[in-house]
């Protein structure tokens, strides 16, 4: 399922949730797994729930669609349902095999204040288990300029929830991050033509922890 249209994203995206889930109901979650290895060690077993974990794309091909495709095949196996906030409309679906893509709302948006205004809402609903905000397409020059009010609201929309929330970046952004994960080591040419599980599990990520809190957070 799709949401797409510059204007109107935000308002569609109200009125179909409230359709589809007419009910908000939250209950304790550890987190969930990325299916990458290094990503899942790397956080002490998966993307924790009720925070938002930063994964910043330092480096062109450093694996960001790998994280997504990971996501999209670890919530469907496990039966949860998962959004992902296109801020650049760069999501290519056809990338990934159809069937890891009916539990996946797809809100296709084309700037940074819209996608951040529906992952907001998303996180918020609470009847999913992991809310992708994509801004890697995003104009940096851009994205800098994005208010803290904003990270911090969307932070506390997340805060003692269900849903783990993760930002994907060109550079180092969201203030405040318990976790930001970075990829700067560029997959070879012959990973275009591996399988994704194999891809994933070569993957290198860098693990940067912001505040002494994270581990406590993580702990649970």
């Amino acid at each position: 399922m799709q949401v797409s249209g510059p204007s109107q994203t935000v308002s569609a995206l109200r009125s179909l949730l409230a359709a589809r889930f007419p009910e908000r109901t939250r209950r304790p979650c550890g987190g969930v797994s990325a299916a990458v290895r290094s990503v899942d060690d790397a956080l002490g077993g998966g993307l924790p729930a009720g925070c938002l974990t930063e994964l910043v794309s330092a480096v062109p091909s450093g694996g960001g669609q790998t994280v997504i495709a990971g996501l999209l095949s670890a919530t469907q196996e496990a039966r949860q349902r998962i959004a992902l906030v296109d801020g650049s409309d760069g999501f290519a679906p056809e990338a990934v095999p159809a069937d890891v893509l009916r539990h996946l709302v797809w809100v296709r948006c084309r700037a940074p204040e819209e996608a951040l205004a529906a992952a907001d809402i998303l996180v918020r609903d609470g009847n999913y288990a992991a809310v992708v905000l994509d801004l890697r397409g995003c104009a940096e020059r851009v994205l800098r300029r994005t208010p803290a009010s904003s990270w911090y609201r969307l932070q506390r929309a997340a805060e003692g929830g269900t849903v783990a929330v993760l930002v994907q970046t060109p550079s180092a952004l969201v203030p405040a991050v318990p976790w930001r994960l970075v990829l700067d080591t560029p997959l070879s040419l012959s990973d275009a033509g591996a399988p994704r599980r194999a891809v994933a599990a070569r993957l290198a990520v860098r693990a940067e922890r912001s505040h002494a809190q994270a581990e406590e957070r993580l702990a649970g």
